[in-house]
């Protein structure tokens, strides 16, 4: 949803925080909806844009506990072996396309990237576009794109060291990070360090409890059903550690030539009973951008993502029996023409894809190349009424698969209100990993099989949105300013790529990656957020979502009708030495689609946030997380873990404002 904060008054400027004035920009800057720099509330698509002082104020650790609190129709559970799966909106990890500074990540686990991998530290902002994006961003866009961008300091120089506790798990998180910049360069350097320790989930129900139950059950009394059917599937959460180290370096060479630079490893343990998975995750990429006169402009990058997974026993002996690497070259080239107020994109992007993973026959390895075009379109016919459009060509030789997708996008602006309406169509190649399987799975005797002859998903969406910004004036110590956003869409999704029964084969039952009925979803988004001048903020985002079709439901897979998220901030300088950012938030899950009466019915869960800003450059974080105390009747896959209320206690210190 749109959410496009106001500027305060110089008067209330000095009364309220830092963090507060930078969350009230009058006109946010978005890149993701167009690939050009646009101001958010010209953007031709519904962008979702979760700002500096967002993060900050969530005190979150990493990038699921931020979308977890910020966006209503997400929700993050864990897949098998205990990695994270994604729902939004209907869709799965691997239909909503995530980047980094508008650049893919290489590795995936039961279809969804390393969400620990997007180190919050150095995040300036988040975009999120829900719905097919696939003409400007190619394959797995059929859901969404959720772009993250790192922040560039424009001061002098600066450091920060941060530290937070957790007791739940007694999750410890380290960080620091440095910048310096001048006239010719630019540098951003961060460092986060993790630990988690494991974490025994109390059990639903007791065995005593279940024996009761049924004998009310057999004596024809009446009895608690949900006991019956408890069949928790989590009692413990695996430990684990992460470091990730990225440097960012810009070079101006010239007023019109710019260099971009960057580098990035990533290590993550996660520590089962008899056995450690180690996770390893490399990043290299160089951007230039050359400008002439009048607006034309040019960029071209080279982008590198590498990301591995091996098995290493309690003494540090590597196994090899689940060694994986998946290696992603992209090249990348754009080029902007404006004509007077309109402007013409044209891109082009080659991608090499390799993959070695123990899921193949004996361990061989695939590659294949991702060759595409497209173009846009941005037409302002008057001062009211955008047109953009997008048409983009994309080719896999691994599937011999061609595609061609599209993407139209009006905004027109009454004096009162601003009106979209979108189509767009999205697409989702075959893996390499869907294509090639051959996997016996736990050695169990059951073979996932690959299917090369697999089409691509493919989605039609269709949304319209209506959004209203207006300014609030005379009414004294309630002076501010209000936005709300209403948008209606549908997803006909095609072709989805799932597994069937594949009969014997080699002597072992097996299932088998086929091409499947799709399904439309159905879905309402509504945003209302209101700032005052006297500190006080609100904002509410709600999400309905109904799918139709052939919908398969399993324990990582459970989307909820109905989901809401919420929160009520404040920020005010008391004097010299104090001031307080204070937020009060939550989030609400309906009941799941399914009606599963063993999965959690709808839940709220909330959180306290404080800081206190004690000094300069010194600010101590307090928060509460589930507030109320909240405990899953059972603990799935798709379930909230957490054991009740939790507490964190966190020190972040500015040296250069010391």
């Amino acid at each position: 949803m749109v959410l496009a904060m106001p500027a305060i008054s110089l008067s209330a400027q000095t009364k309220h925080t830092t963090a507060f004035r930078d969350s009230v920009e009058l006109e946010p800057v978005v890149i993701t909806a167009s690939h050009t720099p646009k101001a958010l509330k010209d953007a031709p698509v519904v962008t979702r844009l979760i700002t500096l002082h967002d993060i900050k104020i969530t005190d979150a650790t990493n990038i699921q506990d931020m979308l977890t609190q910020e966006l209503p129709g997400l929700e993050f559970g864990m897949a098998m072996s205990q990695e994270t799966s994604l729902n939004m909106s209907g869709f799965g990890g691997n239909a909503v396309l995530f980047l980094v500074d508008g650049e893919r990540m290489a590795g995936e686990t039961m279809d969804n990237v390393d969400y620990n991998r997007m180190n919050l530290d150095n995040v300036g902002r988040i975009e999120i576009v829900k719905g097919a994006s696939s003409a400007l961003y190619g394959s797995n866009a059929v859901g969404g794109v959720v772009n993250i961008i790192s922040r560039e300091n424009l001061e002098p120089w600066t450091a920060n060291v941060n530290t937070r506790y957790n007791s739940f798990g007694h999750e410890w998180r380290n960080g620091a990070s440095f910048s310096f910049n001048n006239e010719k360069w630019n540098s951003q350097t961060s460092f986060q360090h993790t630990k988690i320790d494991p974490v025994d989930l109390p059990k639903a129900h007791t065995s005593e409890e279940i024996a009761i139950e049924l004998m009310k059950k057999a004596q024809g009394q009446p009895y608690d059903e949900t006991v019956l059917n408890d069949d928790s599937n989590l009692s413990r959460l695996y430990g684990q550690k992460t470091y990730n180290v990225k440097e960012r370096l810009t070079w101006r060479a010239t007023d019109r030539l710019t260099l971009v630079g960057r580098g990035g490893y990533f290590f993550r343990t996660s520590e089962r009973d008899t056995y450690d998975y180690h996770f390893n995750g490399y990043s290299a990429g160089l951007k230039g951008r050359y400008a002439w006169d009048y607006g034309r402009h040019l960029e071209l990058s080279y982008a590198y993502d590498q990301y591995d997974k091996a098995n290493f026993q309690p003494d540090g002996t590597r196994t090899h029996d689940h060694d994986y690497s998946n290696r992603q070259h992209v090249a990348h080239a754009l080029y902007h023409h404006p004509f007077g107020k309109n402007s013409l994109i044209l891109g082009a992007d080659y991608m090499h894809d390799y993959l070695s993973t123990y899921q193949f026959i004996a361990g061989t390895s695939h590659a294949q190349e991702n060759i595409d075009g497209y173009a846009q379109f941005d037409w302002n016919v008057t001062e009211q009424l955008n047109i953009v459009g997008s048409v983009r060509y994309d080719y896999f030789s691994a599937s011999a698969q061609k595609a061609l997708t599209e993407r139209l996008a009006v905004v027109y602006k009454f004096p009162w209100m601003t009106f979209r309406a979108n189509y767009a169509s999205g697409f989702r190649a075959p893996t390499l990993k869907e294509m090639y399987m051959h996997f016996d799975m736990g050695n169990m005797g059951y073979l996932l099989r690959g299917n090369p002859d697999l089409k691509p998903e493919k989605s039609h969406n269709f949304n319209v949105a209506v959004e209203r910004t207006n300014r609030i004036r005379n009414s004294g110590f309630l002076d501010g300013r209000y936005n709300f956003t209403l948008m209606g869409y549908c997803n006909i999704f095609d072709k989805r790529i799932t597994t069937i029964d594949g009969g014997t084969y080699e002597g072992m039952e097996s299932a088998l990656y086929w091409n499947e009925d799709g399904i439309t979803v159905w879905g309402v988004d509504a945003s209302l957020g209101h700032i005052w001048d006297c500190g006080l903020s609100l904002k509410l985002n709600y999400s309905w979502m109904k799918e139709t079709g052939k919908v398969y439901y399993s324990d990582f897979y459970q989307p909820r009708s109905h989901s809401m998220t919420w929160r009520m901030g404040y920020g005010h300088r008391f004097s010299r030495y104090y001031a307080l950012d204070a937020a009060l938030s939550g989030r609400y899950q309906g009941k799941p689609q399914s009606g599963r009466k063993d999965v959690d019915q709808g839940y709220s869960i909330w959180k306290l946030m404080l800081q206190h800003h004690v000094w300069h450059g010194v600010t101590v974080i307090t928060a509460i997380d589930n507030l109320f105390n909240y405990k899953p009747k059972s603990y799935y896959y798709c379930s909230p873990l957490t054991t009740g209320t939790s507490v964190s206690v966190g020190l972040s210190v500015d040296l250069d404002k010391i």
